[in-house]
């Protein structure tokens, strides 16, 4: 192609675009189209109150970045875990498909050439067409307020699967520190038995030898100390694997443990509802984004009509150009029972998340009741282990006093010892339990933050604009 004509074919290109705008812009302003909020630019999709939890408003001077500066260095470091980015990721790709849903509803233009040989009888030249099309949506019958109010409802769900994870890691990391603190009260009861034992075994030994006291009777010493001993081998391999973990989230000897609070889940059944626990607002937002597509199927089935305009021109000839601005209607009439199916697909999903919802419930209600119920057991058996430790301290003080008088032997007294060691063992694993199921019923109602009071600082974690 010549330069002549290259030019010719950019100013014609120029011409065209100019010519339909101009159209389009004068057949708007003069009232050939219908008053629609669209063609007037005042278009907003419809969003209901539910979804607005898509996108929490800062309150009065308040920004985002203020919330997050007085986020805990601790969950700081939990929260740049790399499957808690990946949630920030997801969030805001839901985000940017708000955009993408929304953007459908501005004026879409596109803009079209061909370049190439022309046969005209015997002769070959070369031509040139280019060409312009635009439109804009006056109603489809509500698909895109459907679509947009399901991607702010994904952008909901996606905020509240991040706040799940970030529980699941603060959780993980309150384990195991609570396996840490369990280690070291089982330690020092442990060395405490040791200590006894130690002090006690030549003088058992030498009574053995001298049959002063049965091998039987020293053996019931060996046992306990035997069954101590596990325990606390038990504990350190827990602690040494739950201090693995907290290095795992960056957290090092210098970070505090967190503080948790084991009385909360008392009041749990006056200030929960099924709407404000984390679960169950997951399943309804599913359901409601469920909803809002079946309602995008149900809106194709009605007729689209948008404003349009398109214009074509051969640029060697460009006084030969069509063009045409006015209504495009269109009217689905038959499509083999693709969208029937559809709905019910949807219908048969939203089914099954009430399903969930209804376990969901079932399963936070039974929770309390089985902690509640072990709260009546975990008392009655802390008051007995705490009568018993007090007996057995009273019964070893008596002995000693006894063995001196020589009214008592050495194994009685090492033994007795023993046993009361054994007995605050046993509390501190009784205290370990009840923590362990606190937590349990925390990560059922998936309000593990709770524990904590961190809550709200994982709201404002959660909050990307």
């Amino acid at each position: 192609m010549s330069a002549l004509s290259y030019s010719k074919l950019l100013w014609g290109t120029y011409k065209l675009f100019s010519r339909l705008l101009l159209l389009f812009t004068l057949s708007v302003a003069a009232g050939c189209a219908p008053n629609i909020p669209f063609l007037n630019g005042n278009f907003s999709p419809k969003i209901t109150p539910k979804e607005t939890a898509a996108t929490p408003l800062p309150k009065d001077n308040e920004t985002k970045t203020d919330k997050k500066t007085n986020i805990d260095p601790r969950l700081k470091k939990i929260a740049s875990s790399p499957s808690l980015l990946a949630n920030e990721k997801n969030i805001r790709a839901a985000q940017k498909a708000v955009s993408i849903v929304q953007s459908q509803s501005e004026t879409q233009v596109v803009a079209s050439s061909n370049l190439g040989p022309r046969l005209d009888d015997d002769s070959v030249e070369l031509d040139a067409t280019t060409g312009l099309t635009m439109s804009k949506v006056i109603n489809d019958g509500g698909v895109l307020n459907a679509m947009t109010n399901a991607a702010n409802l994904n952008v909901t769900a996606s905020k509240l699967i991040y706040k799940q994870s970030i529980n699941r890691q603060l959780i993980e990391v309150i384990k195991a520190e609570q396996t840490v603190v369990n280690f070291q009260k089982v330690k020092s009861i442990y060395d405490d038995q040791l200590k006894v034992y130690s002090e006690n075994l030549p003088l058992i030994e030498t009574a053995v030898k001298a049959n002063v006291i049965s091998k039987t009777d020293a053996l019931k010493l060996e046992q306990l100390k035997l069954r101590s001993e596990e325990a606390y081998l038990t504990a350190k391999t827990a602690s040494e694997a739950a201090q693995i973990i907290r290095q795992k989230y960056g957290l090092t000897d210098s970070d505090k443990f967190f503080e948790i609070g084991l009385e909360m889940w008392k009041s749990f059944e006056k200030k929960s509802t099924t709407t404000n626990l984390p679960n169950i607002k997951l399943i309804e937002t599913q359901i409601s984004i469920l909803e809002e597509d079946m309602k995008a199927i149900q809106s194709s089935f009605k007729a689209n009509v948008s404003f349009a305009g398109n214009a074509t021109a051969n640029v060697t000839e460009f006084d030969n150009s069509l063009g045409f601005v006015g209504l495009n209607i269109s009217l689905p009439v038959k499509d083999g029972g693709k969208r029937t199916f559809e709905i019910e697909e949807k219908e048969l999903q939203i089914a099954g998340l009430k399903q969930q919802k209804e376990d969901a419930i079932l399963l936070n209600s039974t929770s309390f009741k089985a902690l509640s119920n072990f709260e009546t057991i975990y008392i009655k058996r802390l008051q007995l282990l705490e009568t018993q430790a007090k007996n057995s301290k009273s019964i070893s003080e008596d002995m000693e006093l006894k063995l001196r008088a020589g009214a008592a032997s050495v194994i009685d007294l090492a033994t007795e010892k023993m046993n009361y060691y054994d007995l605050r063992s046993q509390k501190v694993a009784l205290e370990y339990q009840k923590i362990n199921e606190i937590i349990k019923f925390y990560e059922v109602i998936g309000r593990q933050c709770d524990l904590t009071a961190l809550c709200d600082q994982i709201n404002d974690l959660a909050t990307f604009e």
